[in-house]
């Protein structure tokens, strides 16, 4: 009868633990409960990495980080996501920034937001049915498709060229030489990713 006693109460106190991390239950006034005491010992820390693996259905996601280790969250309903509606738009490949806490071992995303790279100054995005108009209108863009020269062989905006990127960074100050006979015109650059 003890054991039986012992086994329900073990079951009772995680069931409890598992329902206050997962912001389920919110614990009553004057009672501490062993994953409260972990939450408030938890630090909040901030990781960026590519997405590997995402589950919706177990609210999991797996990142790779630049020196190629592997980083598992798991995330709720309660996750502030940024830059997005809802997790199903985040896609394996993207780069993400996740502020997490650990809990008993497990990192619990706080949020979710898709890494954006910065415009340098002078650079202004414009949306696609802006650059649309622009390509019906205006005689005088240059378009330039910095994806892999791969990717631009796969299919392309009519009128673009193709410069990848990376060969303009290896390049460095000789790639403008690439664009030198463009400088009177406007360029509009796209690629693959997010900006």
């Amino acid at each position: 009868m003890k054991k039986g006693v012992l086994k329900v109460g073990l079951v009772s106190l995680l069931a409890v633990n598992f329902l206050l991390l997962g912001n389920v239950l919110q614990p009553s006034e004057g009672f501490v409960f062993a994953a409260e005491t972990q939450k408030v010992h938890a630090e909040m820390q901030k990781i960026k990495g590519k997405i590997t693996n995402i589950s919706q259905k177990a609210k999991t996601i797996a990142l790779s980080k630049k020196n190629n280790s592997f980083f598992l969250l798991k995330f709720s309903d309660t996750t502030t996501l940024k830059g997005v509606k809802s997790a199903k738009e985040f896609k394996v490949g993207e780069a993400i920034i996740v502020h997490y806490t650990t809990v008993g071992g497990e990192n619990f995303a706080n949020s979710l937001e898709k890494a954006i790279v910065k415009l340098p100054t002078g650079v202004t995005e414009i949306k696609t049915d802006e650059l649309a108009q622009a390509i019906e209108s205006n005689k005088d863009l240059v378009i330039i498709d910095a994806r892999p020269s791969v990717k631009y062989g796969e299919g392309h905006i009519a009128s673009a060229l193709s410069i990848p990127f990376a060969k303009l960074s290896k390049m460095k100050d000789n790639g403008s030489q690439l664009l030198a006979k463009y400088k009177d015109r406007q360029l509009i650059f796209y690629c693959g990713g997010s900006t």
